[in-house]
Formats: C-alpha cells, sequence, structure tokens
C-alpha cells in the first residue's frame, strides 16, 4: 500500500522529480552555441557566501544508483566523464574509458533527439573543443560540470528526459517480464530500485539509502538475490523513489529534530488542500477556528469525504531506509482527530489568562531538561540530540500520531513530565498542556471525569483532593510572595520553589506544615504591614478551599500528581488573570495588585514553579 500510494501521489503531483533525476549542486556552467562553439571558459555557480550555493546551484541531474562500474550521466558529469581530467590517485585507463563512454552516450543522444541540444554537444566533442578547455584551479574530482546550448541547460530538456528515461531504465532492467506488485500490470520489470535516497534525508543512514534491496543471496527469499521475487516494474520503481525522494527533501512535506532518529513525510490525495502538519505546527487562530467550527456550520468539502491522508516515518541502517510507520486515513477523520487534540491540550497561560494551543514540537521541547539562566538571566529547554536531554527518544513524531491520528501518547510520557518538572522545578504552559492532554487520554478515566479537565480553573472540580491541594498551594505561595512585596523584603527562595517537587508526592505533608507558616503571613499582613483587607481576602480564598477537602491527600499516585500540578497551574492563571481585568477597569477583585517587573523571563520556555 505504501508504494501504491506514493505512485499515486507522483501520478497527481506536480513537484516530483522527473523519473531518474535528482536535484543536485552543480558546479560549473559550460556555454555553447548550437555548432558546439564554447563561449567562453567554464563558470563556477558555487557562493560560500550562500549556503544554498555552497558547492554550486541546485538543479536537475540525471541519476542512477552507480555501481563499481564505468555508467556516464547525461550532459553532466565529473570532470573525468567530461572532459577526462586526472584527479589525485585516479587511473588514467580508467578516466579514459569514462571519458569515451560518455562522449558515447552524447553520440546516441544526438541521434536520438536530433531537435535537441545532443547534436552540438556532440559536436563539440567532435570538433575537438574539448580538448582545448584546462581543469579551473580550484577544480576538486567530485564538482559536477553541465552544458548549456544556446542558454538553455541541456539536461533538463524534454530531449534530455525522454532519452535518458530509456537509457537508465536498460541500466536497471532485469530483462524479464511479470506481473509488477505495485500497478497489478504485466510490465518488463527492475533487477534493482533505480535510485536511492540522499543519505542526508534518512536519519541514522551512513550511505545513500535504498527502499528496497536484496544484494546478498542470503538476504532474498529462496536465496534469490535483487529483486527476483519482488517483481517491480520500471515505471512504478520510478514513481515511488522519485515521489519519496522530492517527499523527504521538501520541508513542506516532511520533518525531522535533531536526535529523534527519524524523519516524517506526509501527503495528500484526492483534492483536498487541508494541509495536517500546519494545522499543528503553525497554529494559524484563522485555520484553527475554522477546523474546529467546521462541523457546526457545515462548511465541510465535499472532497474531504473522498481525499486521504498519508504519512510514512524513516529511518536509516547503513544504506538501507527503514520504515518505522505507515499511516493512511481519511481526511475528515484526521480533521476530527485534529480537533480532539486541540480540544484535549489547549491549556491557559499563567502569564497572560488566554487559553493557547501548543506546537508539537514545542510539546517534545518542554519534555526535555530546563537548563537555568546564569547569574538570573533566561533559560532555556536542552537541545534535541543533545547529551543530558533526558527526553523520550522518538517523542516528537509519537506526539505528532497522536495528533493528527488519536494514537495512544507513550505510556511512561505523564510519569517523566511530572519527574521533569519536580527536578527542574519548571512549570509552564507547554509541560500544562502535557499534564492536561496525558489526563484526558488516560485509558482508565471515564468520560464525566475527562470533562472536568478543563483548559481553565474549574472552581466546580471538587471532587478531586489533589486538585484542590494544588489550587491551595498556589495560593500559599501568593500569599507568602505578596507579604515580602508589601515588607520591601528580598525574597531568596518563594514557598513554591522550595517544596513544590516535595508538595506533587505528598500534598498533605506541604500543606499541613504550611499552614503554620499562612497564619503567620497573615498576621504580618493584619498587623505590621496595615493591610488587613488583604490579609481576610487570603484567609477567605483559602477556607473556602479547605472546606472542601475531607483531607488532604498522602502519598499522591501517578494521576493525582497530574491533578495536583494542573490545579497549581491554573489557579496561578486564575488569579493573574483576575489581577489584569481589576487593572483594566473589568473586573473587581479582593486580590494585591501585581507589581509590574513581575514578568516571564523567557519566551516560549516556562517560569518557575
Amino acid at each position: 500500500m505504501l508504494l501504491q500510494r506514493l505512485v499515486e501521489y507522483a501520478d497527481t503531483s506536480e513537484d516530483v522529480i522527473p523519473a531518474f533525476y535528482a536535484r543536485k549542486p552543480v558546479r560549473w556552467s559550460l556555454e555553447i552555441d548550437g555548432n558546439g562553439v564554447p563561449r567562453g571558459d567554464l563558470v563556477s555557480t558555487a557562493d560560500k557566501d550562500d549556503p544554498q550555493r555552497r558547492f554550486g546551484v541546485q538543479r536537475l541531474v540525471p541519476a542512477v544508483v552507480k555501481t563499481s562500474g564505468i555508467s556516464p550521466a547525461l550532459a553532466v558529469d565529473n570532470g573525468e566523464y567530461v572532459f577526462g581530467w586526472l584527479s589525485e590517485g585516479a587511473k588514467p585507463e580508467r578516466v579514459a574509458k569514462q571519458r569515451d563512454a560518455f562522449c558515447a552516450l552524447i553520440t546516441e543522444w544526438a541521434a536520438a533527439e536530433p531537435d535537441g541540444p545532443g547534436p552540438a554537444i556532440a559536436a563539440f566533442y567532435r570538433d575537438g573543443h574539448a580538448g582545448k578547455l584546462q581543469p579551473p584551479a580550484d577544480w576538486s574530482r567530485g564538482d559536477l560540470i553541465g552544458f548549456w546550448v544556446d542558454g538553455v541547460y541541456a539536461a533538463d530538456t524534454g530531449a534530455a528526459r525522454r532519452f535518458w528515461a530509456g537509457v537508465a531504465g536498460d541500466r536497471k532492467s532485469s530483462g524479464r517480464s511479470g506481473l509488477c506488485l505495485v500497478c497489478g500490470q504485466v510490465q518488463p520489470l527492475l533487477k534493482t530500485v533505480p535510485q536511492q535516497i540522499p543519505r542526508r534525508w534518512v536519519p541514522g543512514a551512513t550511505q545513500n539509502a535504498s527502499l528496497v534491496s536484496m544484494n546478498k543471496a542470503v538476504h532474498g527469499y529462496e536465496l534469490q538475490e535483487q529483486l527476483t521475487n519482488t517483481p517491480i516494474c520500471a515505471g512504478c520503481g520510478l514513481k515511488f523513489m522519485t515521489a519519496l525522494a522530492g517527499l523527504l527533501s521538501d520541508p513542506l512535506h516532511s520533518t525531522a529534530l535533531s536526535g529523534q532518529n527519524a524523519r516524517l513525510a506526509w501527503w495528500v490525495l484526492g483534492g483536498s488542500t487541508f494541509e495536517p502538519w500546519a494545522t499543528v505546527e503553525q497554529l494559524d487562530p484563522a485555520q484553527i477556528q475554522s477546523l474546529i467550527a467546521g462541523p457546526a456550520s457545515g462548511e465541510e468539502a465535499a472532497v474531504e469525504d473522498l481525499s486521504r491522508y498519508c504519512s510514512v516515518t524513516v529511518g536509516g541502517n547503513v544504506a538501507r531506509v527503514v520504515v518505522r510507520d505507515w499511516i493512511e486515513q481519511p481526511i475528515r477523520q484526521v480533521k476530527e482527530n485534529i480537533r480532539a487534540w486541540f480540544e484535549d491540550h489547549r491549556i491557559v497561560d499563567a502569564w497572560t489568562g488566554e487559553v493557547v494551543e501548543i506546537k508539537v514540537s514545542q510539546l517534545a521541547r518542554a519534555a526535555g531538561r530546563f537548563e537555568a539562566g546564569r547569574n538570573g538571566g533566561p533559560g532555556t529547554w536542552t537541545n534535541f540530540g543533545a547529551s543530558g536531554e533526558h527526553r523520550p527518544p522518538d517523542l516528537f513524531h509519537r506526539l505528532l500520531r497522536a495528533a493528527l491520528l488519536k494514537r495512544p501518547l507513550p505510556p511512561k510520557l505523564l510519569n517523566h513530565v511530572i519527574n521533569r518538572i519536580r527536578i527542574d522545578g519548571r512549570l509552564d504552559a507547554a509541560r500544562a498542556a502535557l499534564i492536561r492532554l496525558a489526563l484526558r487520554r488516560h485509558p482508565n478515566l471515564p468520560e464525566h471525569e475527562r470533562e472536568r479537565l478543563t483548559p481553565t480553573l474549574n472552581v466546580e472540580h471538587k471532587q478531586k483532593p489533589a486538585y484542590v491541594s494544588g489550587r491551595i498551594f498556589a495560593v500559599m505561595d501568593d500569599l507568602q510572595r505578596t507579604v515580602f512585596r508589601v515588607a520591601d523584603q528580598k525574597l531568596n527562595t518563594t514557598f513554591a520553589e522550595r517544596y513544590f517537587g516535595r508538595a506533587i508526592d505528598n500534598p498533605q505533608v506541604v500543606i499541613v506544615s504550611g499552614r503554620r507558616n499562612v497564619q503567620a503571613w497573615l498576621k504580618r499582613l493584619r498587623g505590621p504591614l496595615h493591610r488587613p483587607n488583604w490579609s481576610d481576602a487570603y484567609e477567605r480564598r483559602l477556607d473556602d478551599l479547605f472546606v472542601q477537602l475531607d483531607a488532604i491527600p498522602g502519598g499522591a499516585v501517578l494521576t493525582d500528581k497530574a491533578q495536583f500540578i494542573l490545579g497549581y497551574h491554573q489557579q496561578r492563571a486564575a488569579m493573574r488573570a483576575e489581577r489584569l481585568a481589576a487593572a483594566a477597569n473589568k473586573k473587581k477583585t479582593d486580590l494585591p495588585p501585581e507589581p509590574d517587573d513581575l514578568a516571564p523571563t523567557t519566551d516560549d520556555e516556562g517560569d518557575d514553579a
């Protein structure tokens, strides 16, 4: 099915690279006229200051997997094939054969396609112009040299594509016909897959990689090498390899993060213009709103019913493509999955008070270790693939599958995130979103409990003592900050910074002991600090919360730990939103105002717990 869907994509997409072609940097260009006369020397297209042109301009180049034998490309190749130039360590006899093979191929092309650029290049060799050109001083053996005839890049003309398809097909043909497993038609069959995927697009590969290959008899069924027992016709082999290579190299159709050891590519068949990846990663508010409102508005296009979302996740092992995952789903179902994804993870931001959606890559980033900034400076998440990142392997792609396909979350994700929050003392919207997501998708959670896990503070969520305990802890921390702020005293370590990790594991111990501190803080507000109204406000809030508890939970199970963190985060966000509304004269509050200098220290990085 994977190969069939790639072939279908190749047949319907305008972005697929032509058969037996690849995009490679062509370092040198040689301009000749229609009679084969050069219009100057070789011209370098490289620009060391431009990362995209460091080794030359990227162009479509005739390409097949080269073996140890001599196999020239058409109208563009390295200096050994095009001019017979000798590089250090090259064998003169072999280089001479390479040049002769290149010239012979040009002669055949000129005869087969007399209206193309082939005759001009053949005249260039026949009239001896090739022997007059000397290697540039900075020429190297791997540099590609391409011909231009009257301003046209010869290797990518219609005449070149037609002729090259026949030549490359003959090189890879098995010489027999049979039933193709992909298209189901009787066609000439391939001996080997005609192209490889460049290793830079296949994480883990150390060489250019093949999707299907049996190089040794021991690898094949009935000890048969090559594609003897995997019949694939030339047309299908060309299409699925060029399609896969194009998808993996296209940033609009694939993604990979350092250290995640996989690359995911996706495409849509059937005419739909919906882009699942952009929806969950770029977070366009208008697009999200349209997606969520789609079913209610009745604007879902009929084409969505006929369109399918396809994705493949690949890794590499030396020179082999390893298919880690293959998915095909109707677009309408993918849209439903993404709606559920947003509903399950969206969370209130503790600084802005707004409900936000989080990019998949940011969720994966926030699951790693947080590195505090030096001397109070901004901190950051450890980079993907860095030493000590402490991030679950393949997390990004597993979260992406959970978003697009509603696949289960990694079983240990919730425990991992809680441990990172405890160790780092760091909680932000992304980590809170992961906590809420893991809770709402917990396999043993009843539906009525799932509905209580709202993005913002749920004051009716009284059935979970751990959630209420988290809210109490947040009010206690806020009270301490207020007391020290009013007293104009420097607070080296807040209540949350000191006890948050312990409170996650055992709220009872921390809250019971913390009540003694609360009484002292309230007494200071009423007495020396002359803020009796603020003291009464905090006392009322704490009393309202404590009355909801029959007993403060002791040693917590995993889901109770998550409930505590969620309650703490949402209570903090609710108090800050209340203050912001009061400052804008939109709402009255009995809480003391928050100082203007209290602001997050990082962008998208979180705030101290």
